[in-house]
């Protein structure tokens, strides 16, 4: 039975990512002459995001979902008698592909601000952080890998690059399970800029890293391992463990450190807060590795957006606190 949650979410779902930008996204990658006896090229991509919405859902929920809510929303895509076989969706999925889902993150993706960061004198804060996602028991699925011998679940790695302050997603990159994390980093490296602090687990560091850091203008806080008697690479003792960092004693004692590094994102929570999971992870119901990564993508795609949303709430009703208490809306309240 349809619940009124359910609208409200997918009402919400098609505000956040709207038409014109789906289509351009399908028209990029190449999927957007789709014939129209098949469904539609849009539709698909939709339901691929309300997949990741409706965790709890099977395809063909979703579906009507998705149908009763293009309705309401007057996105006449097509008229269905019924919704689509399941068949049918998974097919229409395979022809999608992972492209436009990763292309669609792009979009969403974050400039940089123009002004200097809060952090030691104008440093920006960045985090990376990486999570391994049980995937769907299946023979294809088998190739990602599996975290142990016993392990009950094949798992795909997912490693991605943050704004500590907002939270909002700058990069991503995904890998099989066996990925090491450093190879993982050396592709995120990219979106590290001059003026930055990137702040990530000792464990993820790659070879190049504080090479890249130096090239690019960028200090780095690393936390958890030995002491490092690297060059250019200093080991601060906190009450909380062991960090390292570039910066100078001088620009940051080691409780600002600690603080910062404390308050790093991380994203096995932040995905946990989109979907949660009974064991703490998040399970992916697809069956094969190619759609596995299309579901990876759906579901950072959405987390960026709803990300995004709670931002510009927060910073709606700091601005209304401000503005009452500086009388600004003093004329409005008095009629």
């Amino acid at each position: 039975m349809e619940r009124l949650p359910d609208r409200v979410a997918m009402a919400l779902l098609l505000s956040l990512f709207p038409v014109p930008l789906l289509d351009d996204v399908l028209r990029a990658s190449g999927r957007a002459g789709v014939r129209r006896r098949t469904l539609p090229a849009r539709l698909v991509l939709y339901h691929v995001l309300a997949l990741a919405l409706f965790s709890d859902r099977n395809y063909a929920q979703v579906m009507r979902l998705l149908l009763d809510g293009l309705s309401w929303s007057s996105h006449d895509l097509r008229t269905f008698d019924a919704a689509p076989s399941v068949s049918a969706i998974s097919r229409a999925r395979a022809r999608l592909g992972p492209d436009p889902l990763r292309m669609l993150f792009e979009r969403t993706t974050p400039r940089p601000p123009p002004r200097p960061g809060p952090l030691f004198g104008g440093l920006r804060g960045l985090s990376l952080d990486g999570v391994s996602l049980d995937v769907a028991g299946s023979r294809e699925n088998a190739s990602l890998g599996y975290p142990a011998p016993t392990a009950p679940f094949p798992q795909i790695r997912v490693v991605a690059l943050a704004d500590s302050t907002t939270h909002a997603l700058l990069d991503a990159t995904l890998g099989a399970c066996g990925t090491p994390d450093a190879t993982l980093t050396d592709r995120l490296l990219r979106g590290v800029r001059p003026g930055t602090l990137l702040a990530m687990p000792l464990s993820a560091r790659s070879p190049g890293l504080l090479r890249a850091a130096d090239r690019r203008g960028a200090h780095l806080l690393l936390g958890g391992g030995p002491d490092e008697t690297r060059r250019g690479l200093r080991t601060v003792r906190t009450a909380n463990g062991v960090l390292h960092t570039t910066l100078d004693p001088g620009r940051a004692t080691a409780s600002a450190l600690a603080a910062c590094y404390a308050r790093r994102w991380t994203i096995a929570p932040a995905l946990a807060w989109l979907r949660p999971a009974p064991a703490g992870g998040v399970a992916l119901r697809s069956r094969n590795p190619e759609m596995v990564v299309q579901e990876v993508w759906a579901l950072l795609c959405l987390y960026q957006a709803l990300n995004a949303l709670t931002c510009q709430s927060s910073a709606t009703e700091h601005l209304k606190k401000n503005s009452w208490s500086t009388g600004r809306f003093s004329s409005a309240a008095r009629r």
